[in-house]
């Protein structure tokens, strides 16, 4: 906690004041962050973007993966393969985080690596194939729609950056955008930054804490009042054991059990059981049973 204790309260006061200082070649630029109501309207003309291509002729992804699948260079099977790894990936995670013993992590741990690496080829060859699609020239429109209304070389935000800077910002906007937007980080800037204190004293009224409207929130700002409204039914409907007391991210992902015997744990004899069974090797799937 020490170690991200600066971090946590910077995450927390850029979401406040709605924006984000981005340092490159030692000049400060500001990133604006979206209102849901400009996301929303960003986010409507994607499909706007999509109806124009189509009728100049650009395929949709539906249609380049038939033609791929006529040519060979895609498949059904290949669709399905796709689907299996990320179902495997995610239950290789939901299991990895019930796991105490450090030697089952480290078993764990590698075989989840490999996972993510067949996924991530996969995935490669499947968006090489579809990256003139119709869909995807609309979201590249949408990024420089979102870039140019975000990036401003001051506070105020009455200077917008010039366009080549823009696309050298792109990057650590983005990584800021991402970071922000993402669960577990929301949470500790809730938990441990301070905001939560003060939201359980406004749940019934949480959005009042930032004095504005529902439109005018930044989507940061709503993210935030979402993960804080999950954690506080958490504590309110759940009775959470002292030890994970601190960790919000663990208190998220708590479930009470009703039987003992239901929980699911692989004892020290099933490994061994089973990595005799298979040769001296285990797989991130012997735990998913």
């Amino acid at each position: 906690m020490e170690k991200n204790h600066y971090k946590i309260h910077r995450d927390l006061l850029d979401i406040v004041r709605g924006y984000s200082e981005l340092v490159f070649a030692e000049e400060v630029f500001y990133f604006k962050h979206f209102s849901v109501e400009q996301s929303l309207e960003h986010e409507s003309l994607v499909e706007v973007d999509i109806e124009k291509s189509k009728k100049s002729g650009i395929k949709t992804k539906e249609e380049i993966l038939e033609s791929a699948k006529v040519t060979g260079a895609w498949s059904d099977a290949s669709e399905e393969d796709l689907k299996s790894k990320k179902w495997i990936l995610n239950k290789s995670l939901t299991a990895l985080s019930k796991i105490q013993d450090e030697n089952q992590r480290k078993i764990f741990n590698k075989q989840i690596e490999n996972q993510r690496e067949d996924l991530r080829l996969l995935e490669a060859k499947r968006t090489k194939l579809l990256a003139y699609s119709a869909e995807n020239l609309a979201e590249s429109k949408k990024i420089n729609r979102l870039t140019e209304a975000a990036l401003f070389s001051d506070s105020d935000f009455g200077k917008p950056v010039k366009e080549e800077y823009r696309l050298l910002l792109s990057p650590l906007l983005f990584s800021r955008y991402a970071s922000l937007m993402e669960r577990n980080n929301l949470l500790m800037i809730s938990f441990h930054g301070g905001f939560f204190d003060m939201f359980a004293t406004q749940y019934r009224s949480p959005i009042a804490l930032f004095d504005r409207s529902f439109a005018e929130l930044t989507v940061f700002q709503k993210n935030l009042l979402s993960v804080s409204t999950s954690l506080f039914n958490k504590f309110k409907n759940t009775t959470i054991p002292d030890e994970i007391m601190g960790d919000p991210i663990k208190i998220m992902d708590y479930e009470e059990k009703e039987h003992k015997e239901k929980t699911v744990s692989h004892g020290v004899d099933d490994l061994r059981a089973k990595t005799k069974a298979r040769g001296g090797k285990l797989k991130a799937e012997d735990f998913l049973s």
